[in-house]
């Protein structure tokens, strides 16, 4: 089983990332509108929705969307929500992202750093193929990645902290081109401390600006947060990359 199939299935994982609240994904799903204004990119498939945060945001603004992702527990969960908050327009779907639906999109989004999974480069590449064989003539990919110069420039090594009857170390380090995050957890209902690990490549603007190409993209701009605001190499936290499938592809 691969890192991420573990750990974004646990209950953990939920827990720790709990502090992602609607606030922030209605920021995000703002910007994501300004880019995919309705009627014109009504049909969005939301690649690696996890736990349907911002599938749903989008849902209840009028999109018709469709979420994707790995773990079971996540689409679940996702699945729940819609049915709690009475959302037909929303359908979740356990699929691994390198597997292209039978369908077409107006737009893509991949958010929070849903990328960069593999240790092999050509799979992270059949993301971005896989992408493309799902958009539409001129449909948009959205792509909010972090930027690698910042994460180098600002990584902190460790940290701790707790949530309720649990409590978490995190230890976090580059290596091979790759930020690894290692987290323990301990207490509660836990009989003994268990640990898991993220890990994410490091890839930058122009490796995203090749691969694009190379798969009929173009991108179109780049910007360094949620907040719309232009991205600058060394100090934006995040690379928010607006591309578009080349009509002729």
């Amino acid at each position: 089983m691969s890192w991420f199939e573990e750990w974004f299935d646990s209950p953990l994982y939920e827990k720790l990332y709990s502090n992602r609240n609607e606030t922030e994904a209605a920021m995000l799903a703002d910007r994501i509108e300004a880019e995919i204004p309705l009627p014109r990119f009504r049909e969005v498939l939301d690649l690696g929705c996890g736990r349907g945060r911002h599938s749903l945001t989008l849902a209840e603004r009028g999109y018709s969307v469709t979420g994707i992702d790995l773990s079971p527990s996540a689409i679940e969960k996702a699945t729940l929500l819609a049915q709690k908050r009475e959302l037909s327009n929303v359908q979740f779907e356990v699929r691994d992202m390198r597997e292209p639906l039978e369908k077409q999109f107006d737009a893509v989004v991949n958010l929070f750093t849903t990328f960069g999974y593999f240790l092999d480069d050509d799979e992270n590449r059949s993301v971005i193929e896989s992408v493309c064989s799902m958009l539409k003539p001129d449909g948009i990919f959205i792509m909010d990645y972090l930027n690698p110069d910042h994460v180098k420039r600002n990584l902190v090594d460790s940290e701790e902290g707790e949530y309720g009857v649990y409590s978490y170390r995190i230890k976090r380090k580059i290596e091979d081109g790759m930020v690894f995050k290692t987290i323990r957890f301990e207490g509660g209902d836990l009989e003994e401390p268990v640990v898991y690990q993220e890990r994410v490549k490091l890839y930058d603007l122009n490796w995203f600006k090749t691969v694009y190409q190379k798969h009929g993209l173009t991108l179109q701009k780049t910007m360094g947060n949620y907040s719309g605001s232009e991205f600058v190499e060394g100090d934006s936290p995040r690379m928010v990359m607006i591309s578009s499938k080349q009509s002729s592809v």
